[in-house]
């Protein structure tokens, strides 16, 4: 059973893999890019989504970006499905450079939610990318007990009113700081 569509104005993405389109919550963690893997996108961001009510499945979409509306491209999948002893695991992320794909997400809306407070702004993204094909964890392809398939595509992925602060890079560092002197 699909989850219901999450609330107008909640942050969100949409997408679907094998058939019925998946619709659930989603966050959005976005850094410097301090390796400049494009001219025009400083930024990297960490979609991250949770449909632990539809089949325990999470989608994990890494994007570089800048704060205007455009095409960039995607550095980074993973797609985890299913509970164990069943569950298929697809792409990594986990100890791995993003590393440019032919994959593009298209950034439809960036808005200006204005100061954060904290030396930077606060963004609100939506956008969409038509198809990324996400092949099967090695340690999940060993398992010939089982019918994995050596890839899956997920498609038709829109997301929705997911807000980052421009300088979280720094905001995390001063935070630190500020324990450290604070101890």
């Amino acid at each position: 059973m699909t989850p219901p569509p999450p609330p107008a104005g909640t942050p969100g993405v949409t997408y679907t893999v094998d058939g019925p389109e998946i619709s659930h919550s989603a966050s959005i963690l976005v850094s410097k890019d301090k390796d400049i893997k494009q001219a025009g996108a400083p930024y990297l961001c960490m979609l991250t989504s949770n449909a632990a009510a539809n089949n325990n499945e999470y989608l994990t979409l890494n994007f570089l970006l800048d704060t205007k509306p455009g095409t960039y491209p995607v550095v980074g999948t993973s797609l985890q499905k299913g509970k164990s002893p069943n569950d298929e695991m697809y792409g990594g992320l986990l100890g791995s450079k993003p590393k440019l794909t032919d994959y593009k997400v298209t950034i439809t809306e960036c808005k200006d939610l204005g100061d954060n407070n904290m030396g930077g702004h606060k963004w609100s993204i939506s956008g969409a990318c038509e198809e990324v094909v996400i092949k099967a964890t090695p340690i999940m392809m060993m398992d010939k007990s089982k019918n994995h398939p050596a890839e899956i595509k997920v498609q038709k992925i829109s997301f929705s009113n997911l807000t980052f602060d421009d300088k979280w890079d720094e905001i995390l560092e001063e935070g630190l700081k500020k324990m450290k002197r604070d101890k």
